[in-house]
């Protein structure tokens, strides 16, 4: 009988395709997928460590496969971010943890794990290498999914770990992409997502970013694309154009602003500032007007003054973002900013608490204004009660109390709002 593993995956987009990848070799190896996790024979935690509550939240998963793995001919893994940052500690802290390896060393998790079940060794491997794990292309089947289009990060922005532990940026194969982004459309996955830290920094023999667009969005049969995530300083008009020219392309473009204030983004080394990024939302949509904008926004960093504060949250009222993702400013040992002075629980608390309630106002609204509005609407998944839950081309989950088999597209019309999502009713 073949041996069985799981994977539990905590993080980013990134981390989940990089579990699809191990995932990959492993079933290549003649591994099969674990039913039941608590009766696998190889248990890999592929982590984060972007914020400190995703790493406790991995420390503490670990400690609790102690009582897993006593039971004889049994391999727990730790993988990714956190397993590069933190391997000699993880190592000390869980003596039975076999395997840790960082986000380069994942081709070599078969011969590892062979070494480990022949010899009884526990193998620590966290070099960078370059990695792109060019063909490789995992085997999904959805309505959805990931193409990595290129690893790690030249940034240096001073609160992130990343180019830390994923290392320097790279790009992967244009051939390589374009033939994974056929797999999965030959597997009716219809809509796919371009994946990386940066992608505008994308840059493959002369092919930038806007030029990889073009070329991926000629692939036969491809519905719908995205990318994710985008460099405010790197977002050219060429990108733009991309977008506006390839009907296949969504209008949504996911925009870090991170502070609203020039002094905050001077000091997280972001490198543009407000008016920058008012004129690059300005320049979207000029050319877009129906463009869905979302952001991220890191609440309390180092030194913020209330005033601060507030400029952040006028720039978000001025905008309206469709939606944001809004964290507490958390530091990571190794960067810049942990140097800097931290504010107090107390505070970062209270302006994360007020900037979530705020940005919720806007995103109800938003969601009013497409009530009697007709969307094009992917389905994706089972909701309760009978419903079925679907995206718009900007992102947008929309509800109809209606049974439509996921993979399917139909027209919607927007009823109601309810709570901040809206109910529409499909047409046949």
């Amino acid at each position: 009988m073949n041996k069985e593993f799981f994977i539990k995956t905590f993080g980013c987009q990134m981390n989940k395709n990089d579990s699809s990848i191990i995932t990959k070799m492993l079933q290549d190896n003649d591994y099969e997928c674990a039913p039941d996790p608590k009766n696998a024979d190889i248990f890999i935690i592929n982590t984060c460590s972007v914020r400190e509550h995703a790493e406790q939240r991995a420390l503490g998963y670990i400690s609790s496969l102690k009582n897993w793995r006593t039971k004889q001919g049994r391999i727990l893994a730790v993988v990714g971010c956190m397993a590069k940052r933190l391997a000699d500690d993880i190592a000390t802290r869980f003596p039975f943890v076999d395997l840790i390896l960082g986000p380069d060393s994942y081709r070599k998790i078969n011969g590892y794990l062979n070494e480990i079940y022949l010899k009884n060794t526990k193998i620590i491997e966290t070099s960078f290498s370059g990695e792109t794990y060019c063909g490789i292309y995992p085997k999904r089947i959805g309505v959805s999914d990931f193409v990595s289009i290129m690893r790690g990060c030249n940034n240096f922005c001073s609160y992130c770990i990343v180019p830390y532990v994923r290392g320097k940026a790279r790009s992967r194969s244009i051939d390589d992409i374009q033939e994974e982004v056929e797999n999965l459309v030959n597997n009716r996955v219809k809509d796919i997502t371009l994946l990386g830290q940066n992608v505008n920094e994308y840059l493959y023999k002369e092919i930038d970013f806007a030029g990889l667009l073009n070329r991926v969005a000629q692939i036969p049969g491809l519905f719908r694309l995205r990318f994710l995530t985008s460099h405010p300083k790197d977002l050219n008009d060429a990108i733009i154009h991309a977008v506006k020219m390839n009907k296949n392309i969504c209008e949504w473009f996911h925009l870090p602003l991170q502070s609203g204030n020039n002094r905050i983004l001077e000091l997280m080394n972001r490198r543009y500032t407000k008016e920058e990024y008012f004129k690059l939302i300005k320049r979207i949509r000029k050319e877009i007007s129906d463009a869905t904008i979302t952001t991220d926004v890191i609440v309390g960093f180092s030194t913020e003054t209330e005033e601060e504060f507030m400029e952040t949250m006028s720039v978000m009222e001025e905008i309206g973002f469709d939606n944001a993702y809004m964290y507490r400013y958390s530091p990571r040992k190794g960067t810049k900013a942990y140097e800097y002075k931290s504010l107090s629980e107390q505070v970062i608390k209270s302006r994360l608490e007020k900037l979530i309630a705020f940005q919720g106002e806007i995103i109800i609204e938003k969601a009013k204004e497409m009530i009697g509005k007709k969307y094009e609407v992917l389905f994706e998944s089972k909701a309760k009660n009978g419903a079925t839950r679907g995206k718009t081309r900007g992102n947008k989950d929309v509800i109809v109390e209606q049974e439509i088999c996921p993979g399917e597209v139909r027209e919607v019309i927007i009823k109601e709002v309810r709570g901040r999502t809206p109910i529409g009713q499909a047409t046949f």
